[in-house]
Order: C-alpha cells, then sequence, then structure tokens
C-alpha cells in the first residue's frame, strides 16, 4: 500500500469500471469509488459495485463506495437542429412553455425544463449557459418568459445548463430522480452520499431524514457548488459529515477568482470540526487525454495537501479518460512529496492547532499525539467505537503513523476517507471493564504490527455522543 496520508477518490465509469482497472486504481493510490448518477444506470452501478467487491478482495484492501447524486440540474429544453447561433447583444427569450427551441421572425425563442426558473430570475441577473460558455443578462420579465440579452455570444444548444449568480432557485436540492438512487445506494450499502447543490443545512437535514426512513447509514457529504451554500459554510459544516469542494459548478456560481479563498476556508472549517473534505474537479484534467499532467495541475494538487485537505477527486480523468491509475499515481506522487517535505519542514504545515476548539476530547486527542511525537513512538493506536476519536486524532495532522481499530465494520469503511488513517481495523473485544489496552496490544503482536520494545501510545473510546476519553496510554 502507498505510503500517503492524504486520501484520493476516483470516479469510476467506462475507462475504469472493469475489475482489472479497479485493481489497478487501488494499487496506485485509490482510498475510495466514486459513482457518479448524473450518468448511467443501475444495472450498470451494480456492476461496478460487484467489481470494485472482487477488487477489494484481490488486493486486500479496503475502498468506500461515494454516491454522487444529481441533484437539480436547470437545463434549457430541445432546440432544433445543432443548435443556435447566437450574435452579441442579440436577445433571446427564455419560456416556461413547452416548445422547440427555433430562431423565428419575432426572434429567438428556447423552452426551460424547470418551469419556476422563469419567476426566479428577475431584471438584472446574470444568466450563464453552458458551464459559462454563454453570458447573458435579463433585461425584462413578462408572465411566461425571461429576454435576456447576450453579453458573451456563443450557439444556444439542447439541453445545456443554466446558472445565475444574482439569483436564487427555489428548485429543491433532492428530485425525484435523487430518491430513487438513493433507495438502490442505501440498498447497496454505499458509505456516502454527496449531495449536489446544497442552499443550506435544511437540505442535508431532509437527505438525513430520508436514509433514516429508507433504514440506511451512510455518511452524507455536502458539495458546495451554490453561492447560497457560501454564507451558510458554518452552519453546512456542523450538519453535514463532510464536505466536497465542487469547484465546477461553483466557479459559475461565484467569480472563479472567488473559488481558491472558498477552497481554503472550507478546508479550514472541515479540519476544525474533524469532518473529511474533498478538493475536486479539473484537478488533473489534461490527464482525461494527456499521459502527463501541467506543472499547474501538479501544483494545484500540492497546494490542496498543503492546505490540508483530507482527499483529492478524480472525475473525468479515471472515469473516462485514456489514463485512469496514471492519474491516481500520479496524485499519489504528488501527495507523498508534499507530505514527506512537510514531516521536515515544521513550518509549512500551518497553524493547524491555532483554530482547534479545547473541550476535553479535542484537548486530550491533541495531547496524545504530542506524547506520541515526544517519545518518537512507532504507532498511535486509537480504539473507536463510531470514528469519532479517530477523526479527533486526525485533524491535528500527526505524522505518526495512526493504526485506528473499530468494532463495527461500517464505521471501518467510513474511516477510508480520513486523512492520514491508512491501517484500519475490524475487531471487537470482549472484556470486563472499560480498559481495552492489553487486549489491543495481543491483538497488534497477533497482527505483526508490533515486537519487543516497541513504543506505541494508545487513545481509547471517545465517542461523539459521550466525549469522553477513558483511556490514554504509553
Amino acid at each position: 500500500m502507498l505510503k500517503k496520508k492524504t486520501k484520493i477518490v476516483c470516479t469510476l465509469g467506462p475507462s475504469s469500471d472493469s475489475v482489472s482497472e479497479i485493481t489497478r486504481l487501488i494499487q496506485s493510490g485509490m482510498n475510495v469509488a466514486r459513482l457518479n448518477f448524473s450518468h448511467g444506470s443501475h444495472k450498470h452501478h451494480l456492476q461496478i459495485i460487484k467489481n470494485l467487491h472482487t477488487a477489494e478482495k484481490k488486493t486486500k484492501q479496503r475502498v468506500a463506495i461515494l454516491q454522487d447524486l444529481q441533484g437539480p440540474k436547470i437545463r434549457l429544453g430541445e432546440i432544433e437542429g445543432d443548435g443556435i447561433k447566437l450574435k452579441k447583444s442579440e436577445e433571446f427569450e427564455l419560456t416556461a412553455k413547452k416548445l422547440i427551441g427555433k430562431r423565428t421572425e419575432k426572434g429567438i425563442i428556447v423552452s426551460v425544463q424547470y418551469k419556476e426558473l422563469i419567476k426566479d430570475l428577475k431584471k438584472g441577473d446574470l444568466v450563464l449557459i453552458n458551464d459559462g460558455l454563454i453570458e447573458a443578462k435579463v433585461v425584462r420579465k413578462t408572465k411566461d418568459s425571461a429576454i435576456c440579452k447576450s453579453i458573451v455570444p456563443g450557439v444556444l444548444e439542447s439541453h445545456k445548463g443554466i446558472a445565475s449568480p444574482t439569483a436564487s432557485f427555489s428548485v429543491p436540492a433532492i428530485t425525484k430522480k435523487d430518491r430513487e438512487d438513493l433507495k438502490f445506494g442505501l440498498k447497496n450499502k454505499v458509505d456516502f452520499v454527496a449531495l449536489s447543490f446544497v442552499k443550506s443545512e435544511k437540505d442535508i437535514q431532509e437527505l438525513r431524514a430520508l436514509i433514516k426512513k429508507y433504514r440506511g447509514h451512510a455518511k452524507i457529504i455536502a458539495k458546495i457548488e451554490r453561492h447560497e451554500a457560501v454564507s451558510r459554510l458554518k452552519e453546512i459544516t456542523k450538519e453535514a459529515d463532510g464536505l466536497m469542494v465542487a469547484r465546477g459548478d461553483l466557479g459559475i456560481d461565484i467569480p472563479a477568482e472567488q473559488v481558491p479563498i472558498v477552497q481554503k476556508r472550507m478546508i479550514s472549517l472541515a479540519n476544525r470540526h474533524a469532518k473529511p473534505v474533498i478538493t475536486a474537479t479539473q484537478v488533473l484534467q489534461s490527464m482525461t487525454t494527456a499521459p502527463r499532467a501541467t506543472r499547474a495541475e501538479i501544483s494545484d494538487a500540492a497546494n490542496a495537501v498543503f492546505d490540508n485537505t483530507d482527499a483529492i477527486m478524480l472525475s473525468n480523468e479515471s472515469a473516462v479518460g485514456r489514463f485512469p491509475f496514471r492519474a491516481a499515481k500520479t496524485l499519489s506522487r504528488v501527495a507523498m512529496a508534499v507530505e514527506k517535505e512537510m514531516q521536515t519542514r515544521p513550518e509549512l504545515l500551518g497553524p493547524i492547532q491555532a483554530y482547534h476548539n479545547y473541550h476535553s476530547t479535542n484537548a486530550t486527542c491533541q495531547n496524545a499525539c504530542k506524547l506520541s511525537k515526544d517519545t518518537k513512538s512507532k504507532y498511535l493506536i486509537v480504539y473507536t467505537e463510531d470514528g469519532y476519536t479517530a477523526r479527533q486524532v486526525a485533524k491535528n495532522r500527526i505524522y505518526t503513523e495512526i493504526i485506528s481499530i473499530t468494532p463495527d465494520e461500517k464505521v471501518s469503511r467510513e474511516l477510508t476517507l480520513t486523512w492520514g488513517l491508512k491501517q484500519i481495523y475490524t475487531k471487537k473485544f470482549k472484556q470486563k471493564g472499560t480498559d481495552k489496552t492489553a487486549k489491543i496490544v495481543e491483538y497488534l503482536k497477533q497482527q505483526k504490527l508490533l515486537k519487543r520494545s516497541d513504543k506505541i501510545v494508545i487513545i481509547c473510546n471517545a465517542s461523539s455522543k459521550e466525549k469522553l476519553i477513558s483511556t490514554i496510554k504509553i
């Protein structure tokens, strides 16, 4: 297993859905497999899950599954032919009426799939179409239409996405399709569910209620890609189980130059609350078609590691690209190079401790990390029942090897997304009392992880409910 602490999330698709390709991805550093439900059928996703489990057994590595729900895509309707060429400063009409978009004697008229869009838009709003390739402004409104004037022209094509950084769309975060996809995902025991186009913590609460209703146990990753979510980052971070910096759609909904600033804020917030955070979108985009990444892409990935992201995600690079496992290996090499440098240059670590809340659990976990470092222990052993203690330890970004032990296989899979937790074991200890240290040491000897005279630090039994450390021993 590659000696890196930063985790890698790979999107599985046509280029990487076979057992052999998934195996190569795992060997190249993949820790979490993402299933993108914006594409593919349930039948295809089920086959990927089966192939993933086969590859897990083959490599003897645990890989978690992240189900990424499509969410509400606001798109243009059907447009005749190959599209309508829009000129600069030309007006066109967006309408809630169902029709085939075309150029008429009266002008250009195209429909939108989401009818409430017309109500949500107001005069003066900026409208971005096809990932911002077309830019326009609403100049006037009628009952059923919004008349827009192009600022940056292009070709209006069928089903291209629409965004507005100045409007707030009333469309719900969870669609009918998402509900059916969620049922499928929970039935097949996905470990994480990523919710697209989150606006506030209420969207997270709604999804959590649905997961409970469908008798699932998946953790929720909030994808930050709306300007409304940026203003509610603190509340969303507290409510979600993790965050994703979804830089693609986010860069359309807010000015592109603000994206790296929001990225740093999100990583800092997630670290503070011991929630895993994924940096995503166009990380190694050139490797979709090229065997080597650009220097700018390498620097982008490296800076995400320097910023203390828990994980970096590949999208097209691994799903439809020509070099899936090479892309994963490239990220692994970047992570290992940066982490090695950070170990030898403490000044590069940044003020990690400055923003921690020092209630008893945080203080004890930090003390365990300091004790491990001061005594130069071989391992910091974390026994955790719900993953809480392990995440509290990991947020201190300690470079001592962390071994996590939990009695719950579900928790084992969830911890694969957390920075620094590479060796994760599932083991139940039958013992009276709360002191499990003797049993833990014996178990580690059986696993041939310890030898005589090895120095270790053990921390046990903090839970998110009790927030209590029962044992810390060296």
